[in-house]
């Protein structure tokens, strides 16, 4: 048995609540009422006090609750079992690893995130590099296109003569 149906898992019993949540549960509403400015966490701290401050033979009657859930919780799980026929230890060490399961999921997420934000931002940066390689590269070539532009005029200009210059020329020639 390594999976329980879903239709079991949906009909387990909870577990009941321990003696602590059973006070809070009754005193939460009153204590909310007389303090309503008060917030969630405050409250929870009033009540947290008066739980500490409270005798055992008020204590108990919440324990006497709690026993009471438990005994109760314990026949509707064993009744549980029989209708799914169910063993209680491959039960409990199916919810262990299933939980172990999601733990590691939840770490190796995280890795998983970390790494590919990782991964993000190296891309980023390559490409930041990149871009600059090629405006580097694209400044040169400009540089080298206007150093060959002005080579070309100048060697223009050295192979054409001037339009005075060849009148000179010409007259020179007639001269001789």
């Amino acid at each position: 048995m390594d999976q329980i149906s879903e239709e079991a898992i949906k009909a387990m019993p909870k577990k009941p609540q321990n003696a602590y949540m059973l006070f809070r549960a009754d005193t939460y509403d009153d204590l909310r009422k007389k303090n309503q400015d008060k917030s969630m966490t405050e409250l929870t701290s009033m009540i947290s006090s008066l739980w500490g401050e409270m005798d055992e033979k008020k204590k108990d009657k919440y324990n006497k609750d709690y026993d009471k859930a438990m005994d109760q919780y314990k026949t509707d799980y064993a009744g549980w079992l029989k209708k799914f026929k169910l063993d209680d230890d491959k039960v409990k060490k199916f919810f262990k690893d299933n939980k172990q399961a999601k733990k590691k999921n939840k770490k190796g997420s995280k890795k998983v995130n970390k790494t590919s934000k990782q991964e993000d931002e190296s891309d980023e940066e390559d490409e930041q590099k990149i871009q600059s390689l090629k405006n580097k590269n694209q400044k040169k070539q400009q540089e080298q296109n206007v150093q060959n532009l002005s080579k070309n005029t100048k060697e223009q200009q050295k192979q054409k003569p001037v339009p005075q210059q060849k009148e000179k020329e010409k007259k020179d020639n007639k001269k001789k």
